[in-house]
C-alpha cells in the first residue's frame, strides 16, 4: 500500500473532482483526489497553527538583567517579520509604560529596548508571536 504525498509546502486545490457511479474506480486515478484533499488538510492545518501562533508565558525581566538599557527574549518561532503582541501583568503596565519599552524582532530573538530603566522588575503574562506575512 502506497501513502499519500504531502506536498511541501502543501498546496490547497480548489477544483476536486467528484466521484459518482460513473467514475473509474481505478485506484490510481481515485488517488489523485485523495491526495488533493489530504493536501488540502495539511494546508489548513498550516494556516490554522500560523494564525494561533506562539505563545510564551511566565517572563520576568528583573531591572538588574538589562543591558545597556535593552533585553533579548530568544524563540525559535520568531523571525523578522514576526508581528510579537505583549501583555504585561497588572502591576507591571505603569513601569513599563512609563520605561516606554518597545521591541523589535530578528530571526530567533525578540530585543526590549526601554527609553529608560524600568523602576520595577517587568512581569510578562503573555507574549504572543504571530507569523502572518511570512513568504508562500
Amino acid at each position: 500500500m502506497n501513502y499519500c504525498e504531502a506536498k511541501n509546502p502543501p498546496v490547497f486545490a480548489m477544483e476536486i473532482e467528484k466521484w459518482d457511479t460513473n467514475t473509474d474506480a481505478n485506484g490510481t486515478d481515485m488517488a489523485v483526489e485523495i491526495e488533493q484533499l489530504y493536501n488540502n488538510t495539511l494546508y489548513n492545518k498550516a494556516l490554522g497553527e500560523q494564525v494561533r501562533g506562539k505563545i510564551l508565558t511566565g517572563i520576568t525581566v528583573a531591572t538588574e538583567d538589562w543591558i545597556d538599557l535593552s533585553y533579548e527574549i530568544t524563540d525559535e518561532a520568531i523571525t523578522e517579520k514576526s508581528s510579537v503582541y505583549i501583555g504585561y501583568s497588572f502591576d507591571s503596565i505603569p513601569a513599563a509604560q512609563k520605561a516606554n519599552i518597545r521591541g523589535k524582532t530578528e530571526n530567533g530573538k525578540l530585543t526590549l529596548v526601554a527609553k529608560k530603566l524600568p523602576a520595577q522588575d517587568i512581569a510578562i503574562e503573555e507574549l504572543r508571536i504571530l507569523n502572518l506575512r511570512q513568504e508562500g
